[in-house]
């Protein structure tokens, strides 16, 4: 492959990992007893699959999705979303057997937020025949895969890294209950992306956002990788160079789910058309500023133009 068909694959992505909907309730009542108190309640397409799908599509690429969703409501209304986002659902599969994932996150004022979920459906996401011909015949060789995956789905798409080193592997670390299960495949990875919990998880001890963290990261066998600190910014370590940068602060915060996935496709973007590090970390941060201000998990604002507007 010249490379200039490797740049033109690049530019397809198939991002694999969790599609579902986000029960958002928030009450602005204290209540230490946490019982029925007024408030608001959203549903908003959420899932990091479908975040950084859009946000990748948004951002100029060709995005593919691979996940499953159950033959109910939920289904039907994410689909419909992601059609409506032109990213390609024709990996997008639909389940008999399990719900569409389900994910409920509960804040009050003075409370940190608690999420129950059930993504118990993600299970049938499986790196099948059919789906090995749909990468084939897309010439699909940039994969975005979050941390819901079971190990044999992750393990066999690193075999497929395995095989041909040119592939390029983004890995999520999704949430800190289930990042631990990347450490397997850290070796392998292009680039790594956790918050400050996920890589808590990881290394069993708080992180800071300086070099020891990083090389103690980088001894786990991660050789590229993101750390976002929320309000104290984010640290990024390429190969044996470390860069630390502040946030970029929002005049109000709607919500912060989904920042993080907008920072990665920003970075992303950046990195994959092999950009600078430092600007790669800047539209990083505009995209997840631009996400912050809205109760959606993507900004709408988010578009090929606004990074060159940056």
């Amino acid at each position: 492959m010249t490379s200039s068909e490797k740049q033109t694959a690049l530019k397809k992505i198939l991002c694999i990992g969790n599609v579902s909907v986000d029960i958002k309730a928030y009450s602005p009542e204290e209540d230490e007893n946490e019982s029925y108190r007024d408030g608001t309640i959203e549903l908003v397409p959420g899932g990091v699959g479908r975040g950084m799908a859009v946000n990748l599509k948004h951002l100029g690429f060709d995005s593919y999705i691979f996940s499953v969703v159950g033959e109910d409501i939920f289904g039907r209304y994410l689909k419909d979303g992601l059609d409506n986002e032109n990213v390609n659902t024709s990996l997008l599969r639909r389940s008999s057997t399990h719900k569409t994932a389900l994910f409920s996150v509960m804040a009050s004022v003075n409370k940190r937020a608690s999420c129950i979920y059930n993504t118990s459906i993600l299970k049938e996401i499986v790196l099948d025949q059919a789906a090995l011909d749909v990468i084939k015949q897309e010439n699909i060789r940039t994969f975005v895969m979050d941390s819901n995956l079971n190990e044999e789905t992750l393990k066999a798409f690193y075999d497929l890294k395995k095989a041909d080193p040119d592939i390029f592997i983004f890995q999520n670390a999704t949430s800190p209950d289930i990042a631990r299960k990347t450490l397997d495949f850290a070796p392998l990875m292009d680039l790594f992306a956790a918050n400050e919990f996920e890589a808590q998880a990881i290394l069993g001890e708080t992180p800071i956002p300086d070099i020891s963290t990083a090389d103690k990261m980088q001894q786990l066998g991660f050789k590229n990788f993101i750390i976002t600190f929320g309000n104290r910014g984010v640290m990024v370590r390429i190969g044996t160079e470390t860069w630390i940068e502040p946030p970029y602060k929002p005049s109000f915060i709607a919500d912060t789910i989904g920042a993080g996935d907008a920072f990665a496709s920003g970075f992303l973007t950046g990195y994959l058309e092999k950009l600078s590090i430092r600007q790669c970390i800047h539209y990083g941060l505009a995209c997840a500023k631009e996400t912050l201000l809205t109760k959606q998990t993507v900004s709408n604002k988010l578009s090929r133009d606004f990074l060159d507007s940056i």
